[in-house]
């Protein structure tokens, strides 16, 4: 009995996080274009400055006011809130 109620629990709690924390960022797979026309231009661009080879591709980050868009060549890799 106990058991089940701390996975209601944890269920609400993913739920709820799934639904509110992460529905207004960029997901992964989306593309650049994609990026920029739903959440517009970003407020500074940086790309690694490594020499660029088929497997270490150029990494690029767009930096919005509350969060950070991580690109491997043109498709989002992972989005950090700050």
């Amino acid at each position: 009995m106990r058991l089940s109620k701390w996975f209601s629990a944890v269920l609400l709690a993913m739920a709820f996080f799934a639904n509110t924390a992460f529905a207004d960022y960029p997901s992964r797979g989306m593309s650049m274009n994609g990026v920029r026309a739903q959440y517009g231009e970003p407020q500074s661009v940086r790309q690694s400055a490594d020499p660029v080879k088929k497997r270490w591709p150029r990494i690029t980050v767009w930096q919005y006011g509350t969060f950070s868009v991580y690109f491997e060549r043109h498709t989002v890799l992972h989005t950090v809130v700050h």
